[in-house]
């Protein structure tokens, strides 16, 4: 079975390399997708283990659609009705440079042609199954998701403060500013826990999808042994070690909640929770430390304060101690010891990644 696989906009590269460590081949990769062909096992070993990505879509036919009814008999005829014969679908459509370009048409004719190709379509209300069909060039492919809600959703987070950090945004900042995991690693502004967790579930090598109910679970040729199989196999790869995890926050609320989601996910034993102001600490300085963090970008500081907290983040990064830092506040004053390692985006703001140069 071919795959697609999404993830978070500038990651496809960190996508590709998390994708070759488990020994697939992604083909045709672009900036926030990828391709792979594997088979049933594989597709759950990539929603189970992946860290970067945010769905996995299972592609269900593909060909000429330059007409509705072209469009229509592609669709009617697709492996649909293999994995799933009762659940309501979402079908989100994509398209360009095709002749068919009216998403609502399109929807209706999708709908129309798996209502035909399947039997007790819709009866259970409790169940949703999203659908990715895209038109480019006159070609349409239709795509069922597997995973469900988004992988960043770990399913060990049980609160949150406002806007956290996504769990695949966290660990891309970790892997882009180089966590030596038996290293120090300091975030001076934690919130609620994001890449604190993150770090040490990477550092134990925790398996990401521990925690979490997945849709290919509900698929009727799902292949439940073999899926045994992954969780047996991922217990066995778990590390053990001393791991140095500091996570400061002003606000003693995010603490409070930043300690009970990393109990949740049984990491709580290698992170130092405390209740810091950044600007009135220090850190301590080792030479293999890494400050990696998601400072405030503005929103509810004014912005003496913002260009004080940046001044001070900026000088805490010395030969001993880098590392880097995502935001969208302007950064002035970089000179060589820094570079824009990324553009990223943090939900819908558009950011760029900061890291500290090493010698």
């Amino acid at each position: 079975m071919q795959l697609l696989i999404t993830c978070p906009y500038g990651l496809w590269s960190l996508l590709a390399h998390e994708l070759k460590k488990l020994w697939f081949n992604p083909e045709n990769t672009f900036q926030n997708w990828t391709f792979i062909n594997t088979d049933m096992h594989g597709m759950m070993k990539i929603n189970y283990w992946s860290r970067i990505a945010n769905k996995v879509f299972i592609q269900l036919c593909k060909g000429e659609a330059r007409t509705f009814d072209q469009l229509f008999d592609l669709i009617k005829n697709s492996s649909y009705p293999q994995y799933l014969s009762n659940t309501h679908i979402e079908l989100k459509v994509q398209t360009k440079s095709s002749q068919l370009s009216s998403v609502r048409s399109i929807q209706s004719v999708a709908h129309k042609a798996l209502l035909e190709s399947i039997k007790n379509f819709g009866d259970e209300a409790s169940r949703i199954t999203e659908l990715l069909l895209t038109l480019e060039n006159n070609s349409a492919t239709l795509y069922l998701n597997t995973s469900g809600t988004a992988l960043h959703q770990r399913g060990y987070r049980k609160q949150t403060g406002d806007a956290p950090l996504k769990e695949n945004l966290a660990v891309a900042l970790l892997l882009l500013a180089g966590r030596r995991f038996k290293s120090p690693l300091i975030d001076p502004f934690c919130g609620s826990w994001t890449i604190a967790i993150e770090a040490a579930l990477l550092a134990k090598n925790i398996a990401p999808g521990s925690w979490r109910k997945f849709a290919f679970e509900q698929f009727k040729n799902f292949e439940n042994w073999s899926f045994q199989e992954i969780k047996t196999e991922a217990e066995k790869k778990i590390f053990d070690g001393n791991y140095k995890i500091f996570a400061h926050d002003y606000d003693p609320k995010m603490i409070s909640l930043a300690k009970s989601n990393a109990e949740t996910a049984k990491v709580e034993k290698y992170i130092h929770f405390e209740q810091k102001d950044f600007l009135k600490s220090e850190f301590l300085s080792n030479e293999s430390s890494r400050i990696i963090t998601n400072p405030p970008y503005g929103k509810r500081l004014k912005i003496q304060d913002l260009e004080a907290l940046y001044s001070k983040l900026k000088k805490s990064f010395t030969d001993a101690l880098a590392g880097g830092w995502i935001t969208s506040f302007p950064m002035q004053d970089m000179k060589k010891e820094f570079r824009k390692e990324k553009k990223l985006f943090n939900g819908n703001e558009k950011c760029s990644f900061w890291q500290k140069k090493v010698n």
